[in-house]
């Protein structure tokens, strides 16, 4: 699989090399004028957009799952469409709570004040409808599939010196990515785990901002074309909720702070809801959100967020 990426990336440069210049042509003054074929910073935008999609083919679906659990976050009433957002295991154990309505009208009264502050500051409804504007090629994003020695661009980790699967110990190169995968194997607290060889992975990095850490969101997609978020099996529904309630309160608290830029201020926004989603604290991120492998490996032990230790 990494080879036909290769493939498809090397022809996307060859097509972008051989787009021939557009001919100086004369006015009627008789000056001289050449326009390019594609302005610099489009083209910039095309080599970033051939590179994402070298990195994850799915990049804009998994784009749109990342922008609809936060909108279903911001929004009342949301709770149950954001967890209908996570994996089947997952979904089935969020689906028994014992919250009440008094913590249903908490929440909901916090979001009725972040729309109205939202409106105030933007002039708009909170509504991400360029999902991949929102999520950026800051987000790192790599796709692969369960049972694959390496996913589809490798990890990305700048910093990381473990040797890639099916390489001998001690012989890994400390200048490579390591492509090695999580350990997880399979959720243990019941439902569909998902998790046969060829199943699609993908794990996106979302940059340290916003006073926050960096966090890392492990993904698979589920029958029939659809990206899901695979949450810690710590997480309860309460859990959620009481995350949710913290992360919504300090992005409204410091509202002074949301940027000028409304799609910097979604992706914010965004970072608050994940946070929580990954159950992650909010200054120094929690011991299951340290590590940046790929989800998906049958070897090893944990159980947790499948991304290993």
């Amino acid at each position: 699989m990494r080879h036909h990426h290769q493939l498809f990336f090397a022809a996307c440069v060859t097509v972008a090399g051989l787009a021939a210049p557009v001919l100086a042509q004369r006015d009627m003054s008789g000056s001289t004028s050449s326009t390019p074929a594609t302005q610099p910073s489009d083209q910039a935008g095309m080599d970033r957009s051939a590179d994402r999609t070298a990195m994850a083919p799915d990049y804009k679906d998994i784009c749109k799952t990342l922008s609809s659990s936060t909108e279903a976050a911001f929004h009342k009433k949301g709770f149950d469409n954001l967890v209908k957002r996570f994996v089947d295991a997952d979904r089935d154990r969020l689906s028994k709570n014992d919250l009440t309505q008094a913590d249903w009208d908490k929440l909901n009264g916090r979001i009725d004040e972040i729309e109205k502050d939202w409106k105030a500051k933007y002039n708009q409804k909170f509504d991400i409808d360029h999902p991949d504007l929102v999520f950026n090629d800051q987000f790192k994003i790599v796709q692969g599939q369960i049972g694959e020695a390496q996913p589809a661009a490798g990890r990305m980790s700048p910093d990381s010196n473990a040797p890639s699967a099916g390489t001998p110990a001690g012989t890994a190169d400390k200048g490579a990515p390591d492509t090695t995968p999580g350990p997880q194997s399979d959720k243990h607290a019941g439902g569909d785990v998902n998790r046969e060889p060829g199943r699609k992975v993908a794990k996106v990095t979302f940059p340290e901002s916003h006073g926050m850490p960096t966090l890392f969101i492990p993904m698979i997609r589920e029958f029939p074309d659809s990206w899901k978020i695979d949450v810690p099996d710590t997480l309860t529904a309460r859990k959620l909720y009481d995350n949710l309630l913290a992360q919504l309160t300090a992005f409204d608290e410091h509202k002074d702070q949301w940027p000028a830029d409304v799609n910097d201020a979604y992706r914010m926004a965004s970072h608050h809801v994940l946070m929580a989603v990954m159950d992650t604290n909010d200054k120094t991120g929690s011991d299951m959100n340290r590590d940046n492998t790929m989800p998906g490996n049958t070897s090893g032990t944990g159980t947790g967020t499948g991304m290993g230790r």
